[in-house]
């Protein structure tokens, strides 16, 4: 996302715990298709990949009517909204709910840990409750199955029909990382079967009224001093919350004294391309080219003249090297994933437009752009992306990902 925080905003309000204030609602039947036909019509206006569409979306939403409006309750409404918005497969492109039901039992929360798929196995990689630490559950414990069905089905049936995505390997990977895995109402008990480093397998059945007691370090910056005095920086989000840049100025002096730096920027789901911005300009003596973007327009006029559908496009200014500091001249690799996304994609465009380094892992998440907050009506909201941005050479990667130089898969290590 370029210059904007607002897919932070978006996405923060996913991915919090309780959506919004607790309101109880049971929307009837002409509600929901008002809040159907709003969302179709916001698509055709602001989403900037609406012309690249390989179907009719407009004969899509007339068919989804009769199923939406006759769904049983709120959730499953919500559920099938996300269902059609995934049609558009954009991952800077959903539904979600603005409120909590009234009753905190049906609030949606995960289990209080971090997962990560590698390859086809599923690890636990951090656990935020004593209760949880106390029971087995600790980094590096492998999940086996989720309610009797194999972890990767398991979300392949739960998670990732619903999900917003623009590249096959978002699908495979996201719903499997961070907290997305273990979501659901509070009140549902999940029977989960674990596997230890040791080999030993254990089972742990809870609902989601854990203690979130363990408290974890706020910062998502961090520097290592590998063998050879190669630094490793890890920048695991460009979230405004999360990247603190007078704390990268603390660890850029130390950078300078390296011989050479590995900049991690796997798992990092985007944020604030401003900061990205910021990072690289530490890196290239020259200006950095950016990519033109585009985002659709609508003149009323024009519409009444036939006018093709029209686009606003700009280059935007170079990213100017940093001032009144050294350049970093020394070799730099760059390290991504499938879950490198969004303005973390902004910054492998920067970093490959300057030819600073090699890419090394495998293709990111394939989405960027401006997202527009929508609210729909009825305790329901969308974002939708209204910027389609190519690299510095003009090339698309919005739905394929910034391709490494060279493919490394990660391992278990």
């Amino acid at each position: 996302m370029k210059k904007f925080a607002l897919l932070g905003i978006c996405i923060l309000a996913l991915n919090t715990f309780g959506f919004g204030q607790p309101v109880e609602t049971k929307l009837n039947a002409s509600e929901k298709a008002y809040i159907l036909s709003r969302f179709c019509t916001e698509v055709k206006y602001n989403f900037a990949f609406y012309d690249k569409l390989e179907f009719n979306w407009d004969s899509l939403c007339v068919a989804s009517v009769p199923a939406l409006v006759d769904t049983p309750s709120d959730e499953d409404f919500i559920k099938g909204m996300e269902a059609l918005c995934a049609w558009l497969q954009d991952g800077h492109t959903y539904v979600f709910s603005l409120n909590n039901p009234k009753n905190p039992e049906d609030w949606i929360r995960p289990f209080p840990m971090k997962t990560k798929r590698i390859g086809d196995r599923v690890f636990v990689v951090d656990v935020y409750s004593s209760v949880l630490q106390k029971s087995g559950v600790i980094p590096g414990c492998e999940i086996l199955e989720i309610d009797g069905e194999n972890v990767l089905e398991y979300a392949g049936k739960h998670i990732q029909p619903y999900l917003a995505s623009s590249t096959p390997q978002w699908s495979k990977y996201r719903p499997l990382a961070e907290f997305e895995l273990t979501k659901d109402k509070t009140s549902k008990a999940s029977k989960i079967l674990f596997r230890n480093k040791k080999g030993k397998e254990f089972t742990i059945e809870h609902d989601r009224k854990f203690p979130w007691d363990l408290e974890k370090s706020n910062s998502t910056t961090d520097l290592k001093i590998l063998k050879g005095n190669i630094g490793l920086l890890t920048v695991s989000s460009f979230q405004d919350s999360d990247f603190d840049r007078s704390y990268f100025d603390q660890l850029y002096n130390k950078i300078l004294d390296t011989e050479g730096l590995i900049i991690d920027i796997r798992d990092n789901g985007g944020g604030n391309s401003s900061h990205a911005d910021y990072l690289i300009s530490h890196f290239c003596n020259n200006p950095v080219p950016q990519g033109v973007w585009s985002s659709p327009m609508y003149i009323a006029a024009h519409a009444s003249w036939n006018y093709a559908r029209e686009f606003y496009k700009q280059t935007p200014e170079p990213i100017s090297p940093v001032r009144e500091k050294d350049i970093y001249q020394k070799p730099v690799v760059l390290l991504v994933n499938a879950t490198t996304f969004s303005s973390a994609e902004n910054f492998c465009v920067s970093f490959r437009g300057v030819k600073r380094g090699k890419i090394v892992g495998t293709p990111t998440g394939g989405s960027t752009g401006n997202p527009i907050f929508i609210d729909l009506g009825g305790g329901i909201g969308c974002c939708i992306c209204t910027k389609h941005e190519l690299d510095a050479e003009g090339n698309e990667f919005v739905g394929s990902g910034i391709q490494p130089d060279i493919v490394v898969e990660e391992d278990v290590g």
